[in-house]
């Protein structure tokens, strides 16, 4: 006994230390209200068919469209791959003249220009599907997935994840 009598910081200590890991048990396990917050993960369609108001024939061309424009992309995608991945197989080689390097940028930089006048005719196409009380909304939507494009280096493709 005389040890407790010694020791009552210690006795403090792991009591407080007791009750802040009971109280964040509880928090972790039982109280559920912050994962009430977040909204449910939507798909594309739905998600675009809330935020500009498409109707649902509207939402159905829409999703015709991009299916359509991803199988477009997926072979210019391949190809733009192919032409980095030679581009830089040249850091093997010796003695690579500057007209060679140029060449190998200048196909790199003509399959990212078929890629962009693709995704822009795209987003033309999806934007006149609207009317007009839909396009600002529709060009609010197209930033948002350009600023995602041009931060991520590129569309989200749901193809990626089966091909790996």
């Amino acid at each position: 006994m005389s040890y407790l009598r010694n020791h009552k910081v210690l006795l403090l200590v792991i009591g407080a230390l007791l009750v802040a890991n009971i109280g964040l048990l509880y928090f972790f396990v039982f109280n559920k209200t912050q994962d009430s917050h977040r909204p449910p993960p939507q798909n594309p369609i739905e998600k675009v068919k809330i935020e500009v108001g498409l109707s649902n024939e509207q939402a159905v061309a829409y999703d015709s469209l991009r299916s359509q424009q991803f199988r477009n992309m997926k072979p210019l995608f391949k190809a733009l791959t192919k032409s980095k991945e030679d581009f830089f197989s040249l850091i093997y080689q010796q003695g690579i003249s500057d007209s060679v390097l140029n060449a190998y940028a200048a196909e790199i930089g003509e399959k990212q220009m078929e890629l962009d006048i693709s995704t822009f005719h795209y987003f033309q196409s999806i934007k006149a599907l609207c009317n007009e009380e839909q396009k600002p909304k529709m060009d609010t939507f197209i930033k948002q997935i350009v600023k995602r494009i041009i931060n991520n280096n590129g569309p989200r493709r749901p193809s990626d994840k089966k091909d790996k």
